[in-house]
């Protein structure tokens, strides 16, 4: 898989994880910021904070789809993984109008292993999305699109009112 450096280019995993210096310049997924969680449960999950799976998490850019499933088949024959649902956005009968061309696997899972459990953290839902590179350079341009979109948009309606 590839992790996003600074400057957003990605770089194998593989040729940076024994290179300190290089793996500190990696981009880890933050949190969910707690405002967001609070606007999506409030709007989308009916204030019921058990629907939020999404607070930790993480993405996965692979150059083939091949190389993807690969990763997909380990996710789910790993006995420390409970995966608790799939969105296959890759899928040909997934309709991709609905997010704009956007196509990913979306793996919502818990780590079951005895560390997990020792740090009581079994119950807790992580989202990993497994994607091509091609989308991971586009979603990265894309999402800053959109939040300059975004921050136009309420410009517009604090103007106006």
């Amino acid at each position: 898989g590839f992790a996003a450096d600074v400057g957003s280019t990605y770089v194998k995993w593989n040729d940076v994880r024994h290179d300190a210096a290089r793996v500190q310049r990696i981009h880890w997924t933050p949190m969910k910021r707690h405002a967001r969680c609070m606007e999506k449960m409030l709007r989308s999950y009916d204030n019921d904070p058990s629907r939020l799976l999404d607070i930790a998490r993480s993405s996965i850019a692979f150059e083939s789809l091949s190389d993807l499933t690969i990763c997909l088949e380990a996710i789910w024959a790993d006995s420390s993984v409970v995966v608790s649902r799939v969105i296959n956005r890759m899928s040909k009968d997934y309709n991709a109008d609905e997010t704009g061309g956007y196509r990913d696997v979306c793996i919502n899972l818990r780590l079951v292993s005895p560390d997990a459990q020792a740090l009581g953290a079994e119950l807790h839902v992580c989202e990993v999305q497994l994607i091509l590179l091609e989308f991971a350079t586009l979603r990265s341009e894309f999402h800053f699109g959109c939040v300059v979109s975004k921050l136009c948009l309420v410009a517009v309606r604090f103007v106006g009112s």
